[in-house]
Formats: C-alpha cells, sequence, structure tokens
C-alpha cells in the first residue's frame, strides 16, 4: 500500500497514485487503502493519477468500482490523469462520461467550487485531450 499516499487537502482526501504503471496487480490495493483509510467515508475524494504513464482496463475497472462506491455514500469524486501515453481504455469505458477527470489536482480541487470555471478532460475521436 505504499504506493498510495492520501493527503487531505481542506476537506477534500487526495489519493495519489505512485505507480508509472497501474495494473491488475495494483487494483485491489487501490481499494484496500480506500477502505483501510476511511476514505469511503470522505465527501470530496481525488484520485491522482499524475505519476501514472499507463493505466490497464483492470485498474480503470477498479477506479469504477470505488467511483459507484463513493456514489452509494452521495459523496463525489473527481480523476486527475494529465499524462496517460495509452487512453483507449479510458475511451473505451467511457471514464469521462461517468466522472469529472482534470490535468492537474489543482484544478480537480478547484472544480469542487461551485462557481468554478475549471476545465475538466474530454477525450475524443479527434484529439486525446480537448477542452469541454
Amino acid at each position: 500500500m505504499d504506493n498510495y499516499q492520501v493527503n487531505i487537502i481542506d476537506d477534500i482526501a487526495v489519493v495519489k497514485v505512485d505507480i508509472a504503471s497501474a495494473t491488475l496487480r495494483d487494483a485491489q490495493s487501490l481499494w484496500d487503502k480506500m477502505e483501510s483509510d476511511s476514505l469511503f467515508d470522505r465527501q470530496k475524494i481525488v484520485i491522482d493519477l499524475t505519476f501514472c504513464t499507463f493505466v490497464d482496463s483492470t485498474f480503470i475497472g477498479m477506479i469504477v468500482k470505488v467511483f459507484k462506491k463513493v456514489s452509494e455514500k452521495n459523496n463525489q469524486m473527481k480523476l486527475v490523469f494529465p499524462q496517460i501515453t495509452d487512453l483507449e481504455s479510458f475511451r473505451v469505458i467511457g471514464i469521462v462520461r461517468i466522472l469529472e477527470c482534470f490535468s492537474s489536482v489543482q484544478d480537480a480541487i478547484d472544480s469542487f467550487n461551485p462557481e468554478s470555471t475549471v476545465q475538466k478532460i474530454n477525450i475524443d475521436q479527434q484529439s486525446p485531450f480537448t477542452s469541454i
């Protein structure tokens, strides 16, 4: 579980995934970290994939599972992934339709403010990253 650092910024839990390539072998440990640190009880959560350059479909599936658990408690979750090089799994799963995604942790934190004008990440067929 050393691959996950949790920082509380204001009332937001930021979970930094400190793995260059997040795959099947890392997926369960994300869930375990969320449970062991009682993060499912936090009202605002950011999963930070800034350090990751690759995330496989199993790990993305775990992010979706975490999101469902967070949503069941009527809590909010945002995702940060500025440098993922293979976006096909994100595109297939439609992660940007499920979660609000941002290119920086600060943007994700700022987005919790209802008056925020922070740009979300949108993955489309023409360009890997476009702002909406």
